[in-house]
C-alpha cells in the first residue's frame, strides 16, 4: 500500500477518535457549568429564602403590634367596637346574598 492510503486508512480511525475525545471534553465541561448553575441558583435561593425570612419576621411584628392596638382600642370604646362588628357584618350579609 502506498503511504497516502495508509494515511486515508488512518484517518477514519484517527477522526473517530478525535470525534470521541471532543464529546468527551464537551460533557466535562456540560457537567462543570450546569455544576457552577446548580450552585449559583442554590445560592439564590437561599438568599430569597433567607430575605423572605426577614421580611416575614417584620410582618409578624406589625401585625402582633396591630393586634396589640385593636385590642386597646375595644377595650378603650367597647360600644364603639360592637357598632362597626355589627355594621361589617350586616354588609358582608347583603353581600353574600347576591
Amino acid at each position: 500500500m502506498s503511504k497516502s492510503a495508509k494515511d486515508a486508512s488512518r484517518d477514519p480511525i484517527s477522526l473517530h477518535e478525535q470525534l470521541d475525545q471532543l464529546t468527551a471534553a464537551l460533557r466535562d465541561v456540560a457537567k462543570a457549568e450546569s455544576a457552577e448553575a446548580i450552585k449559583a441558583a442554590s445560592d439564590a435561593a437561599r438568599r430569597i429564602a433567607e430575605e423572605l425570612a426577614e421580611k416575614a419576621d417584620a410582618v409578624a411584628a406589625a401585625t402582633s403590634k396591630g393586634r396589640g392596638q385593636v385590642e386597646q382600642a375595644i377595650r378603650d370604646q367597647p360600644l364603639t367596637a360592637v357598632a362597626l362588628a355589627a355594621a361589617a357584618g350586616f354588609l358582608l350579609a347583603l353581600l353574600v346574598r347576591r
